[in-house]
């Protein structure tokens, strides 16, 4: 985490924001009980897992729930994504077989069959479960663009460009479509309408080191050279990251791989764009940001995500910019509340940040949470009673060992009182 023009109280607030538990602040849990869980709460607790890009435990959690329940298909899908995403493809490829059998009519089941196979090279097999899927949501355009790499694969450009064309009538704003547009048409030699899909593809996705590398090389090919010129700088750009390390460069290329594989999932956009802003490159990281938000419009919960993202890694106007967006949609939600109102506190505008503050324990009083975070507050405006006061009423809401340790050391860092 990268701190930037913070006094040391007030950095404190950045690195509570980043601290465990932060983002569910206000947030009840879902389960029912400790002991005895159902199938549907080891699903939850999955899902959870899966959100964060914790694959060991999401597999863990899969497993759990199918010795109370093995014929949960959700929890098989469950457990097959993880895998997946391990690139562990046998196991995967079982979980989505045993859907297949309980549940015949799945679109989901034959399109992860299909893109596995695909990533395995098994084109026979992929076109097989593709084509099934095809047969139950001819319209959807997952499946379109699943069946394009299949005949990239088998050399069919000109089938993959009509596959390809039509899942653009469904999202005409993605990237990762346009791209594999221009493959298809570069491959049945249709050079400068497949430039012209690399271009768009670089342009709507400036962090896109494939399409800007494939822009390049084109635009040369067609006697473009400033276009050429320009889209091999911003490559070079991106493979500098990290210093130009090849372990950061692999793994922007992983994360980009998460990308292609499912375009219409926000959660792979918003972890490269929080890798961009990790490393610096700005620009890269608010284009993939905003993309998220476009696929999740006024997800309050998304939208503090992305402000606390960029708060931890320094960047204080563009996180202020997507709270005030959270608060837009949810005007009481309490994480965004404490984010912005940190971010306020950390910038001395005091009045304001504990108007923030007040709100979100008026919202969720009973959470010892807000109270520490408006005492920290009010710490940092020097307004020391009601620090003390807020620290008070926090404790005597029975905070866990590891919050009341915190409340400890925050009350040790008041004056004394004479």
């Amino acid at each position: 985490m990268i701190l930037r023009h913070a006094t040391v109280k007030a950095a404190a607030f950045l690195l509570a924001m980043s601290a465990p538990g932060f983002g569910e602040l206000g947030e009840r849990s879902r389960f029912r009980t400790p002991t005895d869980p159902t199938a549907a709460d080891y699903a939850g607790k999955a899902r959870s897992h899966l959100a964060n890009g914790d694959f060991s435990r999401t597999i863990a959690a899969c497993r759990a729930g199918l010795k109370t329940d093995s014929t949960s298909t959700e929890l098989l899908h469950l457990l097959a994504t993880a895998y997946a995403e391990e690139g562990r493809y046998a196991p995967a490829i079982e979980a989505l077989e045993k859907v297949a059998r309980l549940s015949p009519g799945s679109v989901l089941t034959y399109l992860n069959l299909g893109g596995i196979h695909t990533k395995l090279g098994q084109y026979e097999a992929a076109e097989r479960n593709l084509s099934r899927a095809s047969e139950l949501a001819p319209s959807q355009p997952e499946i379109r663009r699943r069946l394009a790499e299949v005949y990239l694969g088998t050399d069919r450009y000109g089938k993959a460009a009509e596959q390809i064309e039509h899942a653009l009538r469904m999202f005409p704003d993605d990237a990762t479509l346009y791209y594999f547009l221009g493959r298809s048409l570069e491959g049945d030699r249709r050079d400068r309408a497949a430039l012209d899909a690399f271009e768009r593809a670089s342009r709507l996705d400036i962090g896109f080191s494939e399409a800007l590398y494939r822009t390049a090389l084109l635009a040369r090919k067609l006697e473009r050279e400033e276009l050429s010129k320009k889209a091999m700088n911003q490559y070079r750009h991106l493979g500098q990251i990290g210093a130009g390390s090849p372990e950061v460069v692999k793994q922007m290329n992983k994360l980009r791989a998460s990308i292609m594989n499912a375009p219409e999932e926000p959660v792979h956009h918003f972890r490269l764009g929080g890798f961009f802003a990790h490393h610096g490159y700005l620009a890269e990281a608010l284009n993939k940001f905003e993309k998220v938000t476009r696929l999740v419009p006024g997800d309050a919960g998304m939208l503090n995500k992305v402000g606390r993202v960029l708060a931890e890694n320094g960047q204080s106007e563009a996180a202020l910019e997507y709270y005030r967006r959270a608060l837009t949609a949810h005007p009481e939600h309490v994480p965004t509340l404490i984010g912005i109102g940190g971010i306020l506190s950390v910038g001395s505008q005091h009045g304001m940040a504990l108007t923030h503050l007040r709100k979100a324990v008026s919202v969720a009083p009973e959470d010892p949470r807000g109270w520490y975070y408006l005492a920290l507050g009010q710490l940092n405006a020097g307004r020391y009673m009601e620090a003390r006061e807020s620290l008070r009423k926090g404790e005597a809401l029975n905070p866990s060992s590891a919050l009341r340790e915190r409340f400890r050391k925050l009350a040790s860092s008041l004056p004394r009182e004479d």
